[in-house]
């Protein structure tokens, strides 16, 4: 009891000084003070940063981060981007700066030039960002509407996706081309580095976080942004000092958050269970089938076989394109399915969850559809928007998204529980029971504009029924 007690002092005395020094203004310091790499030249400067952000957003660079930097990049971007890919699993994305885009004409390079950054996944989406801190823009509108080919690669090769991104001063123009989407240094120091330095430095190796904090820095100063919340020195003094405290509490919930990544579909059919909405069917290491009371809605499936996408979905709401009569609750050897359901992102949305005590529970037309399901169930949502919208309970909302479709919030209440993961199941619970036990009307909506689709993309009528399987 003693060094628990005296754990809970330490963490105490970070807390208070770490809100301290967020809180306190510094004045910026000079390029030259900040510039301590004898490059000599803003260029230099500038291309300096460009490779350390490449650093930072590859997964495979030995900064520790894996890919929680890229995703947070990726899920910053600006609604103008309408990026709007599956990055759950990012093991086969590839990120470098200076690559090299052509225009070929039967086979023969009639132009190229080179993109400050590239995202990609290979046949699947690609993302290419023009970083800019002074000069104009003259390549933009190549990029966009000549290049044929990315790093050798032929865009058509991209089944899913091609995004642009303009990252530039705020006092500069936009870019030139109009399907790039413009985005300021300071909205991103602000709206992602920041914020993820905060949440995530007690995480990473110290050379990481100091790194990241002299990039932020950098930035600032190239761009002449004023520095509101970094003190450096003393934030990285105050971690070092309360290391071994912060490592301690951090690793015992790392590892209760990895557990209820695992066993959350329990979870959540036993206290659906216990308020009489139901009763489980069978259940296995990833995966509870949850019959509800309400036949009108049918049976259930939870799944957790990521530790990031939580997914709820109705049985028969995910096929086999080969047989459509086989219905599946998991992915298949080759990939060949269709599906639609509920998430909650347990990784991407943990900050929410944790700090702001919120849940969010999206319906989704899945990202590994096939394009064309993709495109029917977004038209057959579309037309069914305002039937939709007046079923909706007052927590959730249409996002206008085409893969998030339907957006609902609830309040994480520890004090009201035994603990936090109790907590959250009851948020779990109260969304499920709002939007599928207790509302038929807006799942044979859903219903049908499954079934549509699949008729309208494979030419095969099915009929819903949780009977099946």
């Amino acid at each position: 009891m003693t060094e628990t007690n005296d754990l809970r002092r330490e963490l105490k005395t970070f807390t208070r000084r770490w809100e301290q020094l967020i809180a306190v203004p510094e004045t910026p310091r000079s390029l030259m003070d900040v510039i301590e790499y004898s490059l000599g030249t803003q260029r230099k400067a500038e291309v300096y940063i460009n490779r350390l952000f490449a650093y930072f957003l590859d997964p495979e660079q030995p900064h520790r981060m894996n890919s929680e930097f890229l995703r947070a990049f990726l899920n910053g971007l600006p609604d103008t981007c309408d990026f709007e890919e599956d990055i759950h699993d990012l093991s086969d994305v590839v990120v470098n700066d200076q690559v090299r885009l052509t225009e070929q004409v039967d086979g023969e390079t009639v132009s190229s030039g080179y993109v400050d950054l590239a995202v990609q996944v290979p046949n699947e989406w690609f993302l290419l960002v023009e970083l800019k801190f002074s000069a104009e823009d003259t390549q933009t509108e190549f990029y966009r509407q000549d290049v044929t080919h990315i790093d050798g690669v032929p865009k058509d090769d991209y089944e899913s996706g091609a995004y642009y991104l303009y990252l530039h001063q705020a006092d500069r123009p936009d870019a030139n081309d109009l399907e790039f989407s413009n985005w300021t240094w300071t909205a991103f120091v602000e709206t992602v580095l920041t914020g993820f330095i905060v949440d995530n430095a007690p995480r990473y190796p110290q050379r990481t976080v100091v790194q990241l904090h002299e990039f932020a820095d950098d930035i600032r100063s190239i761009t002449g942004m004023s520095d509101p919340t970094d003190n450096v020195d003393e934030k990285i003094e105050l971690y070092l000092d309360h290391y071994e405290a912060i490592a301690d509490v951090t690793a015992t919930f790392e590892s209760q958050w990895e557990t209820f990544s695992h066993n959350w579909p329990t979870h959540l059919a036993d206290q659906l269970v216990s308020v009489s909405h139901g009763t489980i069917h069978s259940e296995s290491d990833y995966h509870v089938r949850f019959d509800c009371s309400n036949d009108a809605v049918g049976d259930w499936w939870f799944r957790s076989t990521s530790s990031d996408w939580g997914m709820i979905f109705k049985h028969g709401w995910w096929r086999h394109t080969d047989d459509l009569s086989d219905v599946l609750h998991e992915r298949p050897d080759d990939r060949n399915d269709a599906r639609i359901g509920f998430h909650h992102r347990l990784e991407n949305d943990r900050e929410q969850a944790i700090r702001d005590n919120t849940l969010t529970l999206y319906f989704r037309n899945m990202g590994a559809n096939d394009q064309q399901f993709i495109d029917a169930i977004s038209d057959h949502f579309d037309a069914q928007a305002d039937a939709i919208e007046a079923t909706l309970p007052d927590t959730a909302s249409l996002t206008g998204n085409k893969r998030n479709m339907i957006s609902a919030e609830y309040d994480i209440a520890p004090d009201e529980h035994d603990d936090f993961f109790a907590a959250y199941i009851a948020a779990l619970e109260q969304a499920f029971s709002d939007l599928v036990v207790e509302n038929p009307d807006l799942i044979a909506i859903l219903d049908d504009i499954y079934t549509d689709a699949v008729a309208k993309v494979y030419d095969t009528q099915i009929t819903m029924s949780s009977q099946q399987n």
